[in-house]
């Protein structure tokens, strides 16, 4: 399976980020509730969220880390989502972009 790791480093309040992640990831699943199915989470410590979805049918599991230097993002994809690994890729590192942005 393929596997997606995006990291992007910050000098932010761990909390603050970590506030704003779970905010941005709710809101986020409102606003695709039509194409996010079976959304699990769950937060093993302050920081660290395990996650798994389905997307057009196709799991999706991962880890998201909000560490007091730095944000991560693990993501297994299925097989079929192989040719859009770059573009799953690019837009997370955007969006974490944007939330850090958000916390500065």
């Amino acid at each position: 399976m393929p596997k997606i790791t995006v990291s992007r480093n910050h000098n932010l309040d761990q909390l603050a980020v970590t506030a704003l992640l779970k905010s941005k990831i709710a809101a986020a699943l409102q606003e695709n509730s039509n194409a996010v199915r079976d959304f699990r989470e769950r937060w093993t410590d302050d920081h660290t969220l395990e996650f798994a979805f389905k997307a057009m049918g196709f799991g999706v599991s991962g880890l998201l880390k909000s560490l007091s230097d730095r944000v991560t993002v693990d993501v297994t994809l299925p097989l079929a989502a192989m040719m859009v690994k770059g573009i799953i890729e690019s837009r997370l590192q955007e969006e974490i972009g944007k939330i850090l942005a958000e916390v500065g």
